[in-house]
Protein backbone atom coordinates (compact mmCIF):
# COMPACT_ATOMS: atom_id res chain seq x y z
CA UNK A 1 0.00 0.00 0.00
CA UNK A 2 1.46 3.36 -1.04
CA UNK A 3 1.48 6.54 1.03
CA UNK A 4 -1.26 7.93 -1.21
CA UNK A 5 -3.60 4.97 -0.67
CA UNK A 6 -2.80 4.19 2.99
CA UNK A 7 -5.87 4.80 5.10
CA UNK A 8 -5.72 6.81 8.34
CA UNK A 9 -5.48 4.81 11.57
CA UNK A 10 -8.75 4.06 13.34
CA UNK A 11 -9.70 3.54 16.97
CA UNK A 12 -9.86 -0.19 16.20
CA UNK A 13 -6.22 -0.09 15.06
CA UNK A 14 -5.18 1.61 18.30
CA UNK A 15 -7.17 -0.89 20.35
CA UNK A 16 -5.56 -3.85 18.58
CA UNK A 17 -2.06 -2.43 19.03
CA UNK A 18 -2.62 -1.64 22.73
CA UNK A 19 -4.47 -4.88 23.44
CA UNK A 20 -7.59 -3.17 24.78
CA UNK A 21 -11.19 -2.61 23.66
CA UNK A 22 -12.31 0.23 21.39
CA UNK A 23 -14.39 1.59 24.27
CA UNK A 24 -11.23 1.85 26.39
CA UNK A 25 -9.48 3.75 23.60
CA UNK A 26 -12.45 6.11 23.29
CA UNK A 27 -12.58 6.83 27.01
CA UNK A 28 -8.85 7.43 27.40
CA UNK A 29 -8.41 9.59 24.29
CA UNK A 30 -11.43 11.70 25.15
CA UNK A 31 -10.15 12.64 28.60
CA UNK A 32 -11.97 10.06 30.72
CA UNK A 33 -8.86 8.28 32.06
CA UNK A 34 -9.51 8.12 35.80
CA UNK A 35 -11.02 4.61 35.72
CA UNK A 36 -8.02 2.99 34.02
CA UNK A 37 -4.68 1.77 35.32
CA UNK A 38 -1.65 3.94 34.50
CA UNK A 39 -0.10 1.17 32.40
CA UNK A 40 -3.30 0.88 30.35
CA UNK A 41 -3.38 4.62 29.72
CA UNK A 42 0.29 4.51 28.72
CA UNK A 43 -0.25 1.67 26.23
CA UNK A 44 -3.20 3.41 24.59
CA UNK A 45 -1.47 6.79 24.34
CA UNK A 46 1.70 5.19 22.97
CA UNK A 47 -0.29 3.18 20.40
CA UNK A 48 -2.11 6.33 19.27
CA UNK A 49 1.20 8.15 18.90
CA UNK A 50 2.83 5.27 17.01
CA UNK A 51 -0.08 5.11 14.56
CA UNK A 52 -0.46 8.91 14.33
CA UNK A 53 -4.11 8.42 15.23
CA UNK A 54 -6.40 11.43 15.41
CA UNK A 55 -9.94 11.01 16.80
CA UNK A 56 -12.66 11.89 14.31
CA UNK A 57 -13.99 15.43 14.89
CA UNK A 58 -17.40 14.30 13.63
CA UNK A 59 -17.49 11.48 16.16
CA UNK A 60 -16.48 13.77 19.01
CA UNK A 61 -19.14 16.23 17.95
CA UNK A 62 -21.84 13.57 18.16
CA UNK A 63 -20.69 12.44 21.60
CA UNK A 64 -20.18 15.88 23.13
CA UNK A 65 -22.90 17.76 21.30
CA UNK A 66 -20.35 20.28 19.99
CA UNK A 67 -16.90 20.13 18.50
CA UNK A 68 -13.49 21.73 18.81
CA UNK A 69 -14.00 24.53 16.29
CA UNK A 70 -14.38 28.25 16.97
CA UNK A 71 -15.96 29.96 13.98
CA UNK A 72 -15.00 33.53 13.04
CA UNK A 73 -18.11 34.67 11.19
CA UNK A 74 -17.79 37.67 8.86
CA UNK A 75 -20.18 39.24 6.34
CA UNK A 76 -19.49 38.28 2.73
CA UNK A 77 -17.24 41.09 1.59
CA UNK A 78 -13.75 41.65 0.27
CA UNK A 79 -11.56 40.34 3.10
CA UNK A 80 -9.08 42.88 4.32
CA UNK A 81 -6.19 43.27 6.69
CA UNK A 82 -8.40 43.64 9.76
CA UNK A 83 -10.21 40.34 9.17
CA UNK A 84 -6.85 38.64 8.68
CA UNK A 85 -5.60 40.07 11.96
CA UNK A 86 -8.75 38.91 13.73
CA UNK A 87 -8.31 35.39 12.33
CA UNK A 88 -4.68 35.26 13.43
CA UNK A 89 -5.63 36.35 16.96
CA UNK A 90 -8.49 33.87 17.19
CA UNK A 91 -6.26 31.08 15.88
CA UNK A 92 -3.80 31.80 18.69
CA UNK A 93 -6.57 31.58 21.27
CA UNK A 94 -8.00 28.37 19.79
CA UNK A 95 -4.57 26.72 19.73
CA UNK A 96 -4.04 27.63 23.38
CA UNK A 97 -7.13 25.64 24.40
CA UNK A 98 -6.59 22.76 21.98
CA UNK A 99 -9.26 23.89 19.52
CA UNK A 100 -9.35 24.95 15.88
CA UNK A 101 -10.38 28.26 14.34
CA UNK A 102 -12.10 28.59 10.97
CA UNK A 103 -13.17 31.62 8.96
CA UNK A 104 -16.66 31.49 7.45
CA UNK A 105 -18.36 34.06 5.27
CA UNK A 106 -22.01 34.63 6.04
CA UNK A 107 -24.76 33.84 3.55
CA UNK A 108 -27.05 36.60 2.32
CA UNK A 109 -29.78 35.23 4.61
CA UNK A 110 -28.89 35.30 8.35
CA UNK A 111 -31.15 32.31 9.08
CA UNK A 112 -29.34 30.27 6.44
CA UNK A 113 -26.05 31.29 8.04
CA UNK A 114 -27.23 30.16 11.48
CA UNK A 115 -28.41 26.82 10.07
CA UNK A 116 -25.04 26.21 8.42
CA UNK A 117 -23.17 27.10 11.59
CA UNK A 118 -25.32 24.76 13.67
CA UNK A 119 -24.42 21.88 11.35
CA UNK A 120 -20.79 22.41 12.32
CA UNK A 121 -21.61 21.95 16.04
CA UNK A 122 -18.95 24.55 16.88
CA UNK A 123 -17.45 25.18 20.27
CA UNK A 124 -18.24 28.90 19.90
CA UNK A 125 -18.81 31.64 17.33
CA UNK A 126 -17.13 35.05 17.16
CA UNK A 127 -19.35 37.28 15.03
CA UNK A 128 -17.93 40.33 13.25
CA UNK A 129 -21.30 41.74 12.29
CA UNK A 130 -22.85 38.96 10.20
CA UNK A 131 -25.69 37.96 12.55
CA UNK A 132 -28.90 39.69 13.50
CA UNK A 133 -29.94 39.67 17.19
CA UNK A 134 -32.54 37.00 16.36
CA UNK A 135 -30.06 34.62 14.69
CA UNK A 136 -27.57 35.31 17.47
CA UNK A 137 -30.18 34.20 20.00
CA UNK A 138 -30.99 31.13 17.90
CA UNK A 139 -27.38 29.92 18.15
CA UNK A 140 -27.30 30.59 21.88
CA UNK A 141 -30.53 28.60 22.42
CA UNK A 142 -28.91 25.66 20.63
CA UNK A 143 -25.97 25.74 23.02
CA UNK A 144 -23.49 27.60 20.80
CA UNK A 145 -21.87 30.51 22.71
CA UNK A 146 -21.87 33.47 20.32
CA UNK A 147 -20.02 36.73 20.98
CA UNK A 148 -20.10 39.70 21.12
CA UNK A 149 -23.47 39.39 22.83
CA UNK A 150 -26.18 41.84 21.75
CA UNK A 151 -27.05 44.72 24.06
CA UNK A 152 -30.83 44.78 23.64
CA UNK A 153 -31.63 46.00 20.12
CA UNK A 154 -28.25 47.72 19.76
CA UNK A 155 -25.93 46.93 16.87
CA UNK A 156 -22.87 45.20 18.30
CA UNK A 157 -20.61 47.07 15.89
CA UNK A 158 -22.13 50.49 16.63
CA UNK A 159 -19.51 51.51 19.20
CA UNK A 160 -16.62 50.90 16.80
CA UNK A 161 -18.41 52.44 13.82
CA UNK A 162 -19.33 55.55 15.83
CA UNK A 163 -15.76 55.79 17.09
CA UNK A 164 -14.37 55.61 13.54
CA UNK A 165 -16.86 58.19 12.31
CA UNK A 166 -16.10 60.63 15.12
CA UNK A 167 -12.35 60.40 14.54
CA UNK A 168 -12.72 60.77 10.77
CA UNK A 169 -15.04 63.76 10.94
CA UNK A 170 -12.97 65.51 13.60
CA UNK A 171 -9.73 65.04 11.68
CA UNK A 172 -11.03 65.77 8.18
CA UNK A 173 -12.67 69.04 9.33
CA UNK A 174 -9.95 70.29 11.66
CA UNK A 175 -8.78 72.84 9.04
CA UNK A 176 -12.26 74.37 9.00
CA UNK A 177 -15.87 73.54 8.26
CA UNK A 178 -16.22 71.44 5.10
CA UNK A 179 -18.80 69.30 3.38
CA UNK A 180 -18.26 65.77 4.63
CA UNK A 181 -18.19 63.05 1.97
CA UNK A 182 -18.47 59.34 2.66
CA UNK A 183 -16.47 57.46 0.04
CA UNK A 184 -17.54 53.81 0.07
CA UNK A 185 -16.00 50.92 -1.83
CA UNK A 186 -17.49 50.04 -5.23
CA UNK A 187 -16.50 46.39 -5.47
CA UNK A 188 -17.73 43.05 -6.83
CA UNK A 189 -18.48 41.90 -3.29
CA UNK A 190 -21.39 43.43 -1.36
CA UNK A 191 -20.48 46.06 1.20
CA UNK A 192 -22.33 45.07 4.40
CA UNK A 193 -20.54 47.57 6.64
CA UNK A 194 -21.17 50.65 4.47
CA UNK A 195 -24.72 51.39 5.67
CA UNK A 196 -23.48 51.25 9.27
CA UNK A 197 -20.56 53.55 8.52
CA UNK A 198 -22.77 56.04 6.69
CA UNK A 199 -25.25 56.02 9.59
CA UNK A 200 -22.40 56.62 12.04
CA UNK A 201 -21.04 59.51 9.94
CA UNK A 202 -24.53 61.00 9.78
CA UNK A 203 -24.70 60.94 13.59
CA UNK A 204 -21.19 62.42 13.90
CA UNK A 205 -21.88 65.32 11.52
CA UNK A 206 -25.20 66.08 13.24
CA UNK A 207 -23.46 66.29 16.61
CA UNK A 208 -21.08 68.90 15.14
CA UNK A 209 -23.81 70.90 13.44
CA UNK A 210 -22.57 69.95 9.97
CA UNK A 211 -24.54 69.04 6.87
CA UNK A 212 -25.21 65.30 6.47
CA UNK A 213 -22.50 63.46 4.54
CA UNK A 214 -22.70 63.08 0.78
CA UNK A 215 -22.23 59.41 -0.18
CA UNK A 216 -20.32 58.24 -3.24
CA UNK A 217 -19.19 54.72 -4.23
CA UNK A 218 -15.60 54.78 -5.46
CA UNK A 219 -14.05 52.09 -7.68
CA UNK A 220 -10.55 51.08 -6.51
CA UNK A 221 -8.89 52.06 -9.80
CA UNK A 222 -7.42 55.41 -10.79
CA UNK A 223 -9.20 56.12 -14.11
CA UNK A 224 -12.60 54.93 -12.90
CA UNK A 225 -12.23 56.74 -9.58
CA UNK A 226 -11.33 59.99 -11.36
CA UNK A 227 -14.35 59.73 -13.63
CA UNK A 228 -16.65 58.97 -10.70
CA UNK A 229 -15.31 61.73 -8.46
CA UNK A 230 -14.82 64.53 -11.02
CA UNK A 231 -18.26 66.18 -10.52
CA UNK A 232 -18.00 66.00 -6.75
CA UNK A 233 -14.42 67.23 -6.46
CA UNK A 234 -15.25 70.29 -8.54
CA UNK A 235 -16.65 71.85 -5.35
CA UNK A 236 -14.31 72.61 -2.48
CA UNK A 237 -13.51 72.40 0.32
CA UNK A 238 -14.41 68.77 1.06
CA UNK A 239 -13.71 66.39 3.92
CA UNK A 240 -13.56 62.82 2.61
CA UNK A 241 -14.11 60.00 5.12
CA UNK A 242 -13.15 56.85 3.23
CA UNK A 243 -14.42 53.33 3.84
CA UNK A 244 -10.83 52.08 4.04
CA UNK A 245 -7.32 52.96 2.93
CA UNK A 246 -7.86 51.51 -0.56
CA UNK A 247 -10.72 53.91 -1.17
CA UNK A 248 -8.75 56.78 0.37
CA UNK A 249 -5.85 56.11 -2.02
CA UNK A 250 -8.24 56.05 -4.98
CA UNK A 251 -9.62 59.44 -3.88
CA UNK A 252 -6.06 60.78 -3.51
CA UNK A 253 -5.16 59.61 -7.03
CA UNK A 254 -8.27 61.24 -8.47
CA UNK A 255 -7.58 64.50 -6.62
CA UNK A 256 -4.09 64.66 -8.11
CA UNK A 257 -5.40 64.08 -11.63
CA UNK A 258 -8.05 66.75 -11.16
CA UNK A 259 -5.57 69.26 -9.74
CA UNK A 260 -7.14 69.48 -6.27
CA UNK A 261 -4.77 70.41 -3.46
CA UNK A 262 -4.58 67.91 -0.59
CA UNK A 263 -5.20 68.75 2.22
CA UNK A 264 -5.88 72.44 1.58
CA UNK A 265 -8.88 71.92 -0.70
CA UNK A 266 -9.57 68.29 0.02
CA UNK A 267 -8.83 66.40 3.23
CA UNK A 268 -8.87 62.58 3.23
CA UNK A 269 -8.98 60.13 6.12
CA UNK A 270 -8.94 56.37 5.57
CA UNK A 271 -9.40 53.34 7.81
CA UNK A 272 -7.17 50.30 8.49
CA UNK A 273 -3.69 51.90 8.63
CA UNK A 274 -2.31 49.70 5.85
CA UNK A 275 1.37 49.89 4.87
CA UNK A 276 0.42 51.08 1.37
CA UNK A 277 -1.15 54.25 2.70
CA UNK A 278 2.11 55.12 4.43
CA UNK A 279 4.22 54.71 1.28
CA UNK A 280 2.56 57.48 -0.76
CA UNK A 281 3.26 61.20 -0.59
CA UNK A 282 1.57 62.77 1.23
CA UNK A 283 1.21 59.93 3.70
CA UNK A 284 -2.37 58.91 4.29
CA UNK A 285 -4.18 59.99 7.44
CA UNK A 286 -6.05 56.93 8.67
CA UNK A 287 -7.68 55.16 11.60
CA UNK A 288 -5.91 52.15 13.07
CA UNK A 289 -8.14 49.39 14.53
CA UNK A 290 -6.56 47.11 17.12
CA UNK A 291 -8.17 43.80 16.08
CA UNK A 292 -6.31 41.98 18.84
CA UNK A 293 -8.43 43.86 21.36
CA UNK A 294 -11.63 43.31 19.38
CA UNK A 295 -11.06 39.55 19.48
CA UNK A 296 -9.79 39.60 23.08
CA UNK A 297 -12.96 41.35 24.25
CA UNK A 298 -15.10 38.81 22.39
CA UNK A 299 -13.14 35.89 23.85
CA UNK A 300 -13.50 37.36 27.33
CA UNK A 301 -17.28 37.17 26.91
CA UNK A 302 -17.01 33.43 26.39
CA UNK A 303 -15.99 33.12 30.03
CA UNK A 304 -14.06 30.09 31.20
CA UNK A 305 -14.62 28.11 28.03
CA UNK A 306 -12.87 24.77 28.45
CA UNK A 307 -11.38 26.10 31.68
CA UNK A 308 -9.09 28.47 29.77
CA UNK A 309 -11.22 31.56 29.21
CA UNK A 310 -9.68 34.86 28.21
CA UNK A 311 -6.44 34.01 30.01
CA UNK A 312 -5.51 31.86 27.01
CA UNK A 313 -4.65 35.09 25.20
CA UNK A 314 -2.38 37.85 26.44
CA UNK A 315 -4.89 40.66 26.13
CA UNK A 316 -3.67 43.81 24.41
CA UNK A 317 -3.95 47.15 26.20
CA UNK A 318 -4.69 50.65 24.98
CA UNK A 319 -7.35 52.24 22.75
CA UNK A 320 -9.04 50.09 20.09
CA UNK A 321 -9.14 53.04 17.66
CA UNK A 322 -6.19 55.35 17.04
CA UNK A 323 -5.84 58.28 14.64
CA UNK A 324 -2.66 58.05 12.54
CA UNK A 325 -2.21 61.57 11.21
CA UNK A 326 -0.50 61.83 7.86
CA UNK A 327 -0.32 64.54 5.23
CA UNK A 328 -3.80 64.16 3.75
CA UNK A 329 -5.59 65.95 6.56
Amino acid sequence: MTALTRRPATAADVAARAGVSRATVSHILNGRQENFLPETRTRVLQAAEDLDYRPSPAGRNLVRGRGDTIVLLVPRSTIGQNQQRAMERLTGYATAIGANAVLRFADSDPDSTATAVLRLRPLAVVDLGALTPATHDRLERQGVPTVPRPRGDADDTADIEDGIAELQVAESTRRGQRQVVYASLLDEQPDPWSPRRLAALTRATAQRGLEPPVAVAVPPESDAATQTLAPLLASTPLAVCAYNDVVALAVLAAARRLGRAVPDELSIVGVDHTPYGQLVEPRLSTISIDMNQVVDHAVAELGDLRGAGASAVNAAAGPILTLVRGGTS
